[in-house]
Parts: structure tokens; C-alpha cells; sequence
């Protein structure tokens, strides 16, 4: 019977041992699950924080557009920004907005261009050689349309073709010999938007934007003041403008947090000169 006892003690004891066993096991499982859950939530808790910082920038920037209008129409001429490209940054809350105007009318007209004047752009960003000739030709095909008795266009081989003016610069990417760098230096001196209610200015224009105008810039011998100075801004300051109605004006917005997040906006307005509805968006991105 001793015997008996004996064995039947060692089976409950092992038995114990077993069922800690699982018990530590099963607390060890529960607090892993726990910790995936604490992770996952803090994970979702950072996501969430990281949308409301960008929704936040978001907001200052587009409060950054409405900023750029108002300092653009200060009825103060000395605190009024003028069009000449110069980045203006103003603390917005607890973000820093760093914004830039560029006058469309210091820009050149992308649909109203010349072949010649077409050549000094691309030339003047930096297209060479057949590149530059295919450029050239490739522009001038996107643009065509059937004639009156519905003949259509003839093209270059392999072309696509817009059939009608160019509405957005986005579209230059289309051409053929076109890249993002070339893409990228062009655009600030071109314009869709140029309209009809007054004259190319060229005091705020870059000065790629200047030799497309005049067609007369030398690609081989480039410019004194290095090879980036086409794309530059002039350097003096300009004094603002005493009447903008009817400017076509793009608004380029960088919202910073304190964190490093930053977000971007770009507009193109048209202001109107009404108190009550001060401009039109004509574009944004």
C-alpha cells in the first residue's frame, strides 16, 4: 500500500509540474499576444500622428496661398511682395512656410512659341545636336491638327501627338526625346497660362525664359555667370507691382514642422483686383 501511495504522490506531483508547465506557458503565450496587440496599437497611434502632422501641413499650406495673395495686395506698397522669385518664409502656428511667387508674364508662352524661339528653349536647358533637332521637331508634331477637309497631320515616325495647343506642361514629357532633368529646367521658364491681358515682362523673367523670348541665345560659349545662371532668378530686387489685375500668378508653398516633416503646394491664381474674391485658382497641385 506504501508503495502504492508512494507512486500515486510522484504521479500527482508530476502531473503538477506539468500543468505549471503549461500555465507558464500559456501566461508566457497571453503576453506575447499582448505585446503584438501594445505594439500594433502604438504602431496605428504613430500612423495616425504621422496623417494629422501632414493634415496639418497640408492646411498651412494652403493657408500659405491665402498669405501670398494678401501680401501681394497690401495696400502698405512697402510691405508688399513684389514677382520677382525671391522665397519669403513666415511662421505659420508652429510650422515655418517657406513661399515663392514667379509672375506667369515673366515666363514664355509655351503654345505661342516659334520653332526658333522653340530652339532656344530647349538649347538653353541644355539639348544638343540631333537631340536638340528631334526635340524641336517633336514639339511642333504634338501640336499639330488635321487641317479643314480633315486631312490628318503629317508626322514624324514613332510620335504621339496632342492634336491641339499644349494645356499643361506635363504634356513636354510625351516628346519622345524629352528626360526629367531636361523637363525639370524648363519648366520655370515656360507658361500655359500667359493669356492675353498684357505684355512678356522680361525684368521677371529667368534668363532662359528671356532668350527664348528673343531667340538669340549662344549654347556653345554659354553665359559669364555660369552654367546654372539660366535658371536663375535676376538678383536685384524688384519694386512691387502698383496694380496685379489680371495677373496670372504661381504660388509655390513648403510647409516645414518642427519635427522635419514638410509638405508642398503649388497653385496658379489669377487675381481678380475684387476685395470679395481677391483671385481664381486657375491650377494646383
Amino acid at each position: 500500500m506504501g508503495l502504492i501511495c508512494t507512486t500515486s504522490g510522484a504521479r500527482h506531483r508530476r502531473e503538477g509540474g506539468y500543468a505549471l508547465v503549461a500555465a507558464v506557458t500559456s501566461v508566457a503565450a497571453f503576453a506575447y499576444i499582448a505585446f503584438q496587440v501594445l505594439a500594433a496599437d502604438e504602431g496605428g497611434i504613430g500612423a495616425v500622428a504621422a496623417r494629422v502632422e501632414q493634415a496639418k501641413l497640408s492646411a498651412a499650406a494652403d493657408g500659405g496661398i491665402d498669405l501670398a495673395v494678401h501680401a501681394l495686395a497690401n495696400p502698405d506698397r512697402g510691405a508688399r511682395w513684389s514677382l520677382d522669385g525671391r522665397p519669403h518664409q513666415v511662421e505659420f502656428a508652429d510650422d515655418v512656410l517657406t513661399i515663392v511667387l514667379e509672375d506667369e508674364r515673366g515666363k514664355a508662352p509655351l503654345g505661342a512659341l516659334n520653332d526658333a524661339q522653340v530652339r532656344a528653349l530647349f538649347a538653353g536647358a541644355g539639348a544638343t545636336g540631333d537631340r536638340l533637332d528631334a526635340l524641336v521637331t517633336e514639339f511642333r508634331d504634338w501640336q499639330l491638327q488635321e487641317d479643314t477637309v480633315g486631312n490628318a497631320p503629317v508626322l514624324s515616325a514613332g510620335q504621339w501627338v496632342r492634336h491641339g495647343p499644349i494645356r499643361t506642361l506635363g504634356e513636354l514629357a510625351g516628346l519622345k526625346d524629352m528626360d526629367p532633368a531636361l523637363l525639370a529646367r524648363i519648366a520655370p521658364a515656360v507658361t500655359v497660362f500667359f493669356e492675353e491681358n498684357g505684355p512678356f515682362l522680361p525684368e521677371h523673367a529667368t534668363p532662359l525664359a528671356q532668350a527664348t523670348m528673343t531667340a538669340d541665345i549662344d549654347i556653345q560659349q554659354g553665359s559669364a555667370r555660369g552654367p546654372d545662371a539660366a535658371f536663375q532668378r535676376p538678383t536685384e530686387e524688384l519694386a512691387p507691382e502698383d496694380n496685379l489685375e489680371g495677373h496670372t500668378v504661381t504660388v509655390r508653398v513648403t510647409a516645414r514642422s518642427r519635427s522635419g516633416a514638410q509638405t508642398q503646394r503649388m497653385a496658379i491664381i489669377e487675381l481678380t483686383g475684387d476685395p470679395q474674391r481677391s483671385y481664381w485658382v486657375r491650377y494646383v497641385e
